[in-house]
């Protein structure tokens, strides 16, 4: 493991990328627990300033892979993977209500991730909250997908070994390549898969790697801190891996004829939230595109789509809905970091009930159009505008999220505390290289 540090480890002039083999070497000794805890921390320190090459991902991410047997999905069932490693400090978890909105109008959505702790609300404890399932495995797991559209998978259930070494973040201060190989895990190989990513590199590397290691479909962008989430704010990078052609796209809200809204629409708890600016809030690490025309030759999802224009969109004097933290009266509310996981299932449960009309909403809509186009159902992401839209005033959103907290035997919200009160688990259970072809 020393050989393998040294390489990586040798500074700007002296640093070498790992071998297929020796990435693969590297990810058995930390996964297998051969490697030390300072050959692991010093291992996963350096890649972090060096970071991933393309084939050490994919080394890495196989590797990983090769240690738990996929989750068997019905032949028919077309599930979106779509993993939600990053951390929310300021935002939001609206990748939630935008599933259940997309399950309701026919997407089938697995989300995979890891309790957090060290942030005041993770997307675990808001389906707690919600009601909603958290500790699904095997033959549970693919019956609620089957029936309800829509699961979340523990990864500390499915891959122990790999939760263990994402845990390492706590005590290392940052995140590590193991985050990057568990967006990658794809538990059921799904066809389609949607990765919110936070440093513009990855945009580039995911695409390749996802396509070396045998995926056929991919979304990837630079998300709302991180996660698989598209901004009201700004413009969105993206990337799209489809028949082995990698297209670079930009989307905003207007592309899809949504009025853009201000970072408070997104934000939650202002009054608890720590000062961050708005830039890395949105995964954008000071390095994100400009506004500029010459500084984003990308094209629009709307012009690669063949929708030139996006059509006229709502001015503030002809919308004047609050945001949904006016609407509760959050702002300097005062509110403890302990209530936010419950002030997020609050304001889910209101949109889904179709008790808000809001810019909230319209994020929420943005959302579930992004995972209705994934999943094949919309052929384009305005396309998925309508569908989303008619599954919030049909009802049968708010159908969808009553059908998924009838799964769990809980009849009430759970407490906050999840170390004490979250839901029992229970439940069972050489690679080809093909050329990508930018365009």
């Amino acid at each position: 493991m020393h050989q393998l540090i040294t390489k990586i480890g040798k500074g700007q002039r002296g640093v070498r990328d790992l071998s297929w083999d020796e990435a693969k070497q590297a990810a058995r000794e930390m996964i297998e627990g051969n490697a030390t805890p300072y050959q692991a921390g010093a291992f996963l320190m350096a890649m972090r300033i060096k970071l991933e090459g393309v084939t050490e991902l994919a080394s890495f991410t196989a590797a990983t892979r090769s240690y738990v047997a996929p989750v068997t999905a019905p032949a028919g069932l077309h599930v979106v993977d779509v993993p939600v490693y990053a951390e929310k400090h300021n935002t939001h978890h609206v990748c939630v209500p935008a599933a259940i909105v997309a399950a309701a109008a026919g997407a089938v959505i697995l989300f995979h991730g890891v309790d957090n702790p060290m942030v005041s609300s993770d997307l675990p404890r808001v389906l707690a909250q919600l009601g909603i399932p958290a500790a699904l495995q095997g033959d549970d797991l693919v019956a609620t997908l089957q029936r309800d559209g829509f699961a979340y998978l523990d990864l500390a259930l499915y891959h122990p070994p790999l939760a263990g070494l994402l845990a390492l973040r706590e005590q290392l201060g940052a995140q590590n390549l193991f985050h990057q190989v568990a967006r990658l895990l794809n538990p059921m190989r799904a066809h389609s898969q949607v990765v919110g990513v936070a440093h513009p590199p990855y945009l580039e590397k995911i695409p390749e790697v996802v396509n070396m290691i045998g995926g056929r479909r991919l979304l990837v962008f630079q998300g709302v801190e991180g996660f698989p989430e598209l901004s009201m704010t700004t413009l969105t990078n993206m990337r799209e891996l489809r028949d082995n052609r990698v297209t670079r796209l930009t989307l905003k809200p207007e592309d899809v004829r949504l009025s853009p809204g201000s970072f408070e629409i997104m934000a939650v708890a202002p009054s608890v939230r720590p000062e961050r600016s708005v830039s890395k809030v949105e995964g954008r690490q000071d390095s994100g595109p400009t506004s500029s025309p010459s500084a984003r030759p990308e094209r629009s999802v709307s012009k690669v789509e063949g929708r030139q224009g996006s059509g006229p969109t709502s001015s503030p004097s002809v919308r004047p809905e609050r945001s949904v933290s006016e609407v509760e009266g959050r702002q300097g509310s005062g509110r403890a970091p302990k209530d936010i996981p419950a002030l997020e299932a609050d304001t889910i449960q209101r949109v889904l009930r179709n008790q808000v009309r809001d810019r909230f909403r319209d994020w929420v809509i943005y959302n579930a159009a992004m995972f209705l186009y994934a999943a094949g159902k919309a052929h384009s992401v305005a396309e998925g505008v309508p569908l989303a839209q008619r599954s919030l005033e049909s009802g049968a959103a708010a159908q969808k999220l009553a059908d998924l907290a009838s799964t769990m035997n809980a009849p009430s919200p759970l407490p906050f505390d999840k170390a004490q009160d979250r839901p029992s688990r229970s439940g069972g259970e050489g690679v080809e290289q093909p050329k990508v072809v930018h365009v």
